[in-house]
């Protein structure tokens, strides 16, 4: 016969399995998110780009990039990512736009630079670094375009 200590009561053995889905699941987000950030589109490259001249970046080679992203972010719930993506979305229509003043562009770029750091706040080891740098190089990109656009309404 069982003695009192080694019998589990039904309402013990629920709370049991519900740790147990606990676990299962917290492991599977983790695998997700693992899963996730291996099909991200290169932070490195893009952080590449965004040192460069500005005046030398084509709005095709940032639409396309703009795009890879928009897509990745794709499915996510999280209101940052929203956020984001329609920051990206915002860029993008700028930047096909026929006539599209620079402040403009600036403004979004620090609004997706500050969004990025805020996100790589949040962000877990291995990828807050890499994420604050984006954001930092999103910002810096604004500030070149934006000396880039008083440099040539100087000269005009």
């Amino acid at each position: 016969m069982a003695t009192k200590n080694e019998k589990s009561t039904p309402k013990e053995e629920h709370s049991s399995e519900a740790e147990k889905e606990q676990k299962t699941a917290k492991k599977s987000d983790s695998a997700s998110v693992e899963n996730d950030l291996d099909n991200a589109p290169d932070i490195e490259s893009l952080t590449e780009i965004l040192h460069s001249d500005a005046t030398e970046v084509e709005s095709e080679e940032a639409i396309d990039s703009i795009d890879e992203w928009v897509d990745f972010l794709k499915g996510h719930k999280e209101d940052n990512i929203k956020e984001l993506s329609a920051s990206l979305k915002e860029l993008k229509k700028l930047l096909k736009a026929k006539k599209t003043e620079a402040s403009q562009v600036v403004e979004v770029l620090q609004k997706l630079g500050e969004q990025t750091n805020a996100i790589g706040d949040e962000a877990g080891r291995g990828v807050k670094g890499p994420v604050h740098t984006l954001g930092k190089a999103l910002i810096t990109f604004s500030h070149k375009i934006e000396r880039a656009a008083a440099k040539a309404e100087k000269e005009a």
